[in-house]
């Protein structure tokens, strides 16, 4: 991809232009977004998709999938689009994954690695079936897939980018969330390794880790308490945002964006980050 190389002429000291930014950051890349047949990974890949990208997709369910990939095509800009069915708890379906995308693609300069939402719960709750389960899905599905596409990024000799999507939690022990945080929290360490050993490559590393999104668990939060307390959708809303300073929740597309920037040339040096996402719901100050 003639734009990454062109990045990488440009040194420290060279003065770009808006013009020429936008120029740079408005090319093709081939994509893989995991877990995206809805929610904050299909509005990913949507986002990715602008920018004459091909992407690819995965899920579990055909049917939504379909609809996704449908959707994506739609999107003016968008190179192509294809789905692919996978089990991200299964091994052989992540090993598949990255193969099909290659021989889909041709080659892959972003890694969009995402993944569903685990059982609540704390020690006392959790039987070694959900912590084998979370372990899979979530830290060994991360790190089959990143190894795959990190050696086919130093390949390609162009470099590329790899963005986690992780969790505000990752910063923060929340007890009915044992399972996430303990295997985000590999995650990011993962992350931070892969920044500091690939960026000799040309390959950024970074981590997003949104709070409370109006996607998945979340959403189905806010349509039962407008059933069964009678609430309107607003009320709802603030009801789950509590004490979150915007008083809101997030957007898909607002982390979208945020990952749509990250993958750009205007954040070039942004790399080994974990950024949080939440609205300044969470207490850290650093």
């Amino acid at each position: 991809m003639a734009a990454r190389s062109e990045r990488e002429a440009h040194g420290p000291s060279s003065t770009l232009n808006r013009e020429e930014i936008i120029a740079m950051n408005d090319h093709g890349r081939k994509v893989l977004v995991m877990a995206s047949s809805k929610g904050l990974g299909l509005a990913i890949a949507k986002r990715l998709a602008k920018n004459r990208s091909e992407v690819v997709i995965c899920g579990r369910n055909k049917a939504s999938l379909d609809r996704a990939v449908g959707d994506l095509q739609k999107i003016e800009g968008c190179a192509g689009a294809h789905g692919i069915i996978a089990d991200l708890a299964r091994r052989a379906d992540v090993d598949m994954l990255l193969q099909r995308t290659l021989e889909l693609l041709g080659s892959i300069d972003c890694l969009v690695v995402n993944s569903g939402h685990m059982p609540y719960g704390t020690l006392e709750d959790l039987d070694d079936d959900d912590w084998d389960h979370s372990y899979e899905t979530l830290l060994m599905s991360a790190v089959r897939v990143s190894r795959a596409a990190a050696a086919a990024m130093k390949a390609s000799g162009r470099g590329g980018d790899i963005v986690y999507v992780s969790s505000a939690g990752v910063h923060e022990v929340t007890g009915h969330l044992l399972l996430s945080n303990v295997m985000r929290a590999g995650i990011a360490v993962l992350a931070k390794h892969l920044a500091d050993t690939l960026s000799g490559s040309g390959v950024r590393v970074n981590v997003v880790a949104p709070g409370y999104f109006d996607t998945g668990r979340v959403h189905k939060r806010i349509e039962a308490l407008m059933v069964d307390e009678g609430l309107n959708r607003d009320a709802a809303i603030e009801r789950v945002a509590n004490t979150n300073p915007l008083g809101r929740i997030g957007t898909a597309d607002e982390l979208a964006e945020l990952v749509g920037f990250i993958v750009g040339d205007r954040a070039r040096y942004i790399n080994g980050t974990t950024i949080v996402m939440d609205g300044g719901g969470s207490r850290l100050v650093i």
